[in-house]
């Protein structure tokens, strides 16, 4: 059996526990030596939350043995095969929040669209613009709404200390998940309490192990894009005649042990690559496999202005854009805006996918989506519920914003009691809102505090507001002050949509979303009526021409 070597991570606290994987990742001796190149490339450093102070040793670690085919001829996964408890991470990562997938993995992710520097405006935000101090902490740690039962799998990508809950030593009705915030009565929060449920929630009639899918005989398949299916000679047949693989000796078979830096790895590349397998295993960098996703538009502005106008859930946008670059340069915004923005690093993965239509350009994440409604379908799956915990994760309680235009749904904590000191009788508790001062729930208040302007760039950096800073932008790109153009634009539900889409894939997102570019079918019908010498052989040059030239006119003003 060849296995991987084990990892010393250096723990750390900041905020929460954290543990810091080896910056370099070496397989063990014997495991390269199966290798073309005996060399594999640097990693950049992983960052995940523990449970656990100390660091981990061979003795505890935890693992799970895969059995892998590996294509010889191509250095290629072909696909691994296991039981449930392999699929029961992988399907996990739907779970997982944006923002704890960017916390998780630190500086390897900063390739996905715009949300690591949204992510890093956060951090830097000033806690004077947030309605209290732990709004910053739920947005760059949020918590899964599901990990009671991610607790149960054999390797948790995000292990969270469970929610703990306090009281002042005063009050006996107010709870906070957060230690030592200020109670009602302004007396510190500190005293840990246990509480039970005043009534015992729906089961979701799971029987025997396993967490999502059942723990039975049959064993699954998963291919190198992540299709997670049932195991069976036609299954594998069907793969081999796919990629054309007709001679049984360029197969290989090998067995591996998976632990939880190799699930972080391979977490890594479902956000960023089409082969994670490959990549994760084999440490091949499979470039010739990745494509380059454009932004296209998920839905398209509705016609009635008026009709949009009227609806209150909409958000106004300043945008300042060059007149001649055809790029929005940077936006003014409000507070709502930009708590709208910050509160998709509390979306789940799989809600997002489920918002875009299961097209989010995720690597592979989207046929891990599809995955589980296929399982289901077979009934391999542990219930209807935990189904739903997959294709439609919840945001974690309390992480919700109040002008939700996507409207994912926000997960709740039960009704807690607790047994009163020398009393029989037993007192019902209310559990405060961390992102309020007095922990009540104030309908349509989120993260940020009163009323305030930011400038929000192309990739999604958000900063307050400064006129000495936005001039200073301006000569940075150099753009004469005669060149820019104001706009208002309205966000409803399609542009949130778009601002999703584009925030996951692009640098620029705002240019995106909001500067209509001319296809190039538009464009090459423009110019044989202005141009009849132009010919359709040369289509093809056209779509490097509108990546240079948004529109007609300039392509005009330069070439023709």
């Amino acid at each position: 059996m060849v296995k991987f070597t084990s990892f010393q991570p250096i723990r750390s606290k900041i905020g929460k526990a954290k543990a810091r994987l080896s910056p370099q990742v070496f397989p063990s001796p014997p495991f390269l030596s199966l290798l073309h190149d005996p060399s594999p490339p640097e990693f950049l450093s992983l960052t995940c939350r523990s449970m656990s102070g100390g660091d981990d040793t061979p003795a505890d670690r935890k693992v799970i043995s895969l059995k892998l085919l590996i294509d010889k001829a191509r250095n290629r996964v072909i696909f691994a095969e296991s039981d449930h408890e392999f699929v029961d991470t992988l399907l996990s990562f739907l779970t997982l929040p944006i923002g704890s997938a960017i916390q998780l993995l630190g500086p390897d992710l900063t390739a996905i669209g715009s949300l690591t520097t949204m992510y890093n405006s956060v951090d830097s935000l000033e806690s004077r613009h947030l309605r209290t101090d732990y709004c910053k902490d739920m947005l760059l740690n949020p918590r899964n709404a599901t990990e009671t039962q991610c607790s149960e799998l054999k390797i948790n990508v995000d292990p969270l200390e469970p929610v703990k809950f306090y009281r002042c030593s005063k009050c006996f009705r107010w709870l906070s998940t957060f230690k030592d915030r200020p109670c009602r009565c302004t007396c510190p929060m500190s005293t840990w309490v246990k509480v039970g449920q005043a009534e015992e929630r729906a089961k979701d009639d799971c029987e025997g192990g396993g967490v999502f899918v059942n723990d039975g005989a049959f064993r699954f398949m998963i291919t190198d894009d992540l299709q997670v299916m049932a195991g069976s000679t036609a299954a594998c047949l069907s793969l081999f005649r796919k990629l054309g693989i007709d001679d049984g000796n360029e197969v290989e078979e090998r067995t591996l042990e998976f632990g939880e830096q190799e699930v972080l790895c391979l977490l890594k590349f479902a956000l960023l690559s089409k082969s994670p397998l490959t990549e994760a295993i084999l440490y091949i960098q499979c470039n010739s496999e990745k494509e380059i996703i454009k932004f296209l538009p998920k839905r398209t502005p509705q016609p009635d202005k008026n009709a949009r106008a009227a609806n209150t859930n909409n958000m106004t946008l300043k945008l300042f854009a060059s007149k001649s670059k055809k790029k929005v340069l940077y936006a003014e915004a409000g507070v709502d805006v930009v708590d709208f923005l910050f509160s998709i690093l509390t979306y789940p993965l799989g809600s997002i996918i489920k918002l875009l239509g299961k097209n989010s350009g995720f690597g592979c994440m989207d046929n891990l989506y599809k995955s589980v409604e296929d399982l289901g379908t077979g009934g391999y799956l542990k219930s209807e519920e935990r189904r739903k915990m997959l294709l439609c994760p919840k945001l974690a309680p309390f992480h919700s914003v109040g002008n939700q235009l996507l409207q994912i749904e926000e997960a709740s904590y039960p009704l807690y009691v607790y047994d009163r000191i020398l009393e029989e009788s037993r007192l019902s508790v209310v559990v405060m809102d961390p992102k309020s001062p007095t922990g009540e729930v104030d309908p349509g208040k989120g993260y940020m505090k009163g009323l305030g302007t930011f400038m929000i760039l192309n990739d999604l950096s958000v900063v307050p507001l400064s006129p000495v800073t936005s001039l200073a932008l301006l000569n940075q790109m150099n753009v004469p002050i005669n060149d820019v153009v104001e706009r208002m634009v309205t966000i409803g539900h399609d542009e949130a949509l778009n601002l999703l889409n584009a925030s996951l894939i692009s640098k620029t997102v705002l240019s995106d979303v909001f500067i209509q570019r001319e296809t190039c079918a538009e464009v090459h019908a423009k110019l044989m009526k202005l141009h009849p010498w132009i010919l359709t052989p040369f289509m093809g040059c056209l779509e490097g021409a509108l990546e240079l030239f948004p529109s007609l006119e300039m392509m005009q003003k330069r070439w023709i």
